[in-house]
């Protein structure tokens, strides 16, 4: 039988009536009637008292308390004492507001009202034979009694105070509550409100996080932006913003943004223009900007400017972006002023690939890589133009154009810069090796027979390759290097690949002959499989391990992924290598739960080329069903750059991977173009710190602040936090200290065979 909360006693130590010196009058209890003015033999007919129809909150019950209270004693007893009484009664009986009273001396409840039953989860009785400190778990009594007498001795109500309560079930919550003194039953006493705030607290920490988050992302992007309110007062203005104006920090400080408007129209080339834009855009709120602004000193923005709104839409100022272009700007116009191109192949002349060659080599050295030229001519093209004429060379010339464009990447530049011979950019290179697998994918190209003007037959190419930084370290250098290495490919029978040295032909050669050792290394079972475990960093348990790749050939000895894997991307060997690494991964999961060891994950890095392979969601299907095992047991490592890459149609595949229940993990996260907003959309289980930030995390200021700062926004999102690459105790100890999940690397173990995992989680089974 559902219990009633206690009710409002009608001999409670005050009575509630109002006074009028003319025929029903209302008053309500905002009027603060004083006792004084009730006429002693007031008729009971000529007083009505009115209570708010709509506003029952706790600060207006309490207010009426105190008007009724003052003016109880002088209104005799009766049937509007009765009605007033039961007027009260109601209110607090009825309030939405959880409310009690309680005993200012011993804090034992005295009566309660059905939302605080409801709020708190006790029967009535169950509150009447309890006291306020067993439902402040976290506050001293000799502390209650204190705060109470103190609320006691002020007099009306209280400011809003801030408690944690314990509900019956053991949930603490945090309320607000709001306080007045009475006399009940004679008894010293306190009457409470609690409004239950515990939403809003976390909402209001969830805010700060969000906050916190924004500001390091607004100081650490190139661009400068500055957030203004409808008052011209600023409200955010980055460090970059300050540094791209030379706008100095006590005027940023200041928060005027007219003065710091002044300040920039004196910058830019065309100041009235500047302020008429941005006088238009504060009054059209709701319109969005972009364009750009130049300033007198030659440096040119970008400037992006949209409404500022808060989480209800409403509007509350603008915020601009700022971004520096002149370095775009000025390569764009340089490269249209020596935009000339070849008439026939529409392949630039050579101007146009020196002044790209240039801007290569200055990034090239900027990041420390290597580029390189590749000098391809034609074998015997006068004799083809003698013997079939030179329509037929033109078909020649224009085939060959689009022959290489179609082999080598989009952002690499081919110019022809003479009859039949061209050149071809290659940057952003490792090593020699990429150089000639890139130099030999071209000569490939060309010998497929030409059909042109109805006549088929074969174009052979000699192929000249030199490198920077080893052969030059300019254009002019580099190019009459492998002009001369172009050349001895000539002399050595034509339709051959030389690089400008011999120590360089011996790289690309051992590129070449492993490149053909791993079109056989599937078939002759050269590969396998080792795991290194990935653990919990409390309580030091196996969470699962991470499959990875071995190639032991018989001649070469063990051959590390690394100088492997770029090239079965590159000839597209990686398709069956990957499928094979998911089936051997799968089937020993499945060996490890049938000799009931416990059940835990393997994890599979997957390559970008295979990722996006027709069919890679009924290939996981198929070789899950193959091992009959889990999907919850099969956890697909992915990097940054894959997710980015064509973000609609990886989104996609990513949620029919989910569908199916498999683990989702970013690898190498912070390496690459780490973008908070992509992390929701994705749904990814677990973020992978790189191993670089791990290593430095003790002594570095700025892995320690980069990786707590992955901690932080992954714990936010609820996304388990892996760091790779552990290898000491200081390491392992910062990443506890700082809410890691789980760590990997060889602190806690080296990758280790099947057989040794097995043994591993024996012993934890133990």
């Amino acid at each position: 039988m559902k219990s009633q909360p206690a009710r409002w006693p009608r001999d409670a130590g005050f009575r509630m009536s109002v006074v009028s010196g003319k025929p029903l009058q209302q008053i309500s209890p905002s009027t603060k009637s004083s006792a004084h003015d009730v006429p002693e033999n007031c008729p009971l007919n000529a007083i009505d008292l009115t209570l708010p129809s709509q506003d029952n909150s706790a600060a207006n019950l309490l207010d009426s308390l105190t008007v009724a209270r003052s003016i109880a004693d002088n209104c005799p007893a009766g049937a509007l004492l009765r009605h007033s009484d039961e007027q009260y009664r109601l209110l607090f009986e009825g309030n939405p507001v959880p409310m009690w009273v309680f005993d200012s001396a011993t804090l034992r409840f005295l009566a309660v009202n059905e939302a605080a039953v409801r709020q708190y989860g006790y029967i009535e009785r169950e509150f009447l034979a309890m006291t306020i400190a067993e439902i402040r778990p976290e506050e001293d009594v000799r502390d209650l009694l204190q705060d109470v007498r103190k609320r006691g001795q002020a007099e009306g109500l209280q400011e809003p105070g801030h408690w944690r309560h314990r509900k019956k079930d053991g949930t603490i919550i945090d309320v607000e509550i709001t306080c007045h003194s009475l006399s009940f039953h004679g008894i010293g006493s306190m009457l409470v409100a609690a409004h239950d705030i515990t939403e809003r607290k976390r909402a209001e920490e969830a805010l700060l996080f969000k906050n916190a988050l924004l500001e390091a992302q607004a100081e650490t992007t190139i661009d400068g932006i500055l957030a203004v309110d409808e008052s011209d007062r600023i409200v955010l203005a980055n460090k970059q913003f300050g540094l791209s104006f030379g706008i100095p920090d006590e005027m940023l400080r200041a928060g005027d943004d007219r003065a710091v408007r002044k300040l920039v129209a004196e910058m830019v080339a065309s100041p009235d223009d500047f302020l008429e834009k941005v006088e238009h855009l504060y009054r059209h709120r709701d319109e969005k900007s972009s364009d750009e602004v130049r300033l007198k000193n030659g440096k040119i923005f970008e400037r992006y400017s949209a409404p500022l709104v808060d989480a209800n839409c409403q509007h509350r100022g603008r915020i601009w972006y700022f971004r520096d272009i002149t370095e775009r700007k000025a390569a764009e116009e340089r490269i249209q002023f020596l935009a000339y191109y070849d008439a026939l192949t529409e392949l630039p002349h050579r101007t146009l690939l020196m002044d790209r060659l240039d801007t290569a080599l200055a990034g090239a050295r900027r990041r420390g890589e290597k580029l390189a030229l590749v000098f391809l001519d034609l074998d015997r093209f006068k004799a083809i133009n003698d013997s079939f004429g030179h329509a037929f060379g033109d078909g020649v010339l224009k085939e060959v154009a689009k022959r290489l464009k179609r082999c080598t990447r989009q952002h690499n530049a081919v110019a022809r810069v003479g009859g039949d011979e061209f050149l071809i950019l290659l940057d952003n290179l490792t090593d020699a090796a990429d150089a000639a697998i890139a130099a030999d994918r071209v000569k490939h190209a060309m010998q497929a027979n030409f059909t042109i003007l109805g006549r088929s037959l074969h174009v052979g190419c000699s192929v000249g390759v030199s490198l920077f930084p080893e052969h030059g370290a300019d254009g002019e250098t580099l190019i009459r290097n492998a002009d001369a290495a172009m050349y001895s490919a000539k002399d050595g029978g034509r339709s051959n690949m030389r690089f400008f040295t011999d120590e360089m032909n011996a790289q690309a050669v051992e590129r070449l002959t492993m490149e053909k050792n791993l079109r056989t290394a599937l078939e002759r079972e050269q590969f396998s499989l080792v795991y290194q475990p990935q653990v919990d960093i409390k309580t030091g348990r196996i969470t699962g391990f991470e499959a990875l790749i071995r190639w032991m050939h018989p001649e070469l000895g063990l051959i590390p992924p690394e100088r492997f894997i770029s090239i079965a991307e590159n000839n597209g060997l990686i398709l069956p290598i990957g499928e094979w690494v998911l089936q051997t991964a799968c089937a020993q999961a499945r060996k490890w739960q049938d000799d009931r060891l416990p059940a835990v994950p393997v994890a599979v890095n997957v390559s970008a080329v295979q990722f996006r392979q027709e069919g890679f969601r009924e290939l996981i299907s198929r070789v899950l069903l193959e091992a009959s095992l889990d999907a919850k047991y099969l956890d697909l490592e992915l990097t940054e750059s894959l997710l980015l890459s064509n973000a609609d149609v990886t989104l996609s595949v990513l949620r029919e991977l989910k569908e199916m229940g498999l683990g989702l993990s970013i690898d190498d996260f912070g390496t690459g173009y780490s973008s908070f907003s992509y992390l929701r959309h994705f749904a990814v289980d677990k973020l992978k710190i790189d191993q670089t930030f791990v290593r430095d995390v003790v002594t570095n200021l700025d892995a320690a602040a980069i990786t707590t700062a992955i901690i932080s926004m992954a714990r936010s999102l609820h996304i388990k936090v892996i760091a790779e690459g552990v290898e000491n105790e200081a390491q392992m100890f910062f990443l506890r200290e700082h809410l890691c999940d789980e760590i990997q690397g060889y602190y806690f173990s080296k990758p280790v065979t099947a057989r040794e995992a097995a043994a591993m989680l024996g012993r934890e089974q133990r």
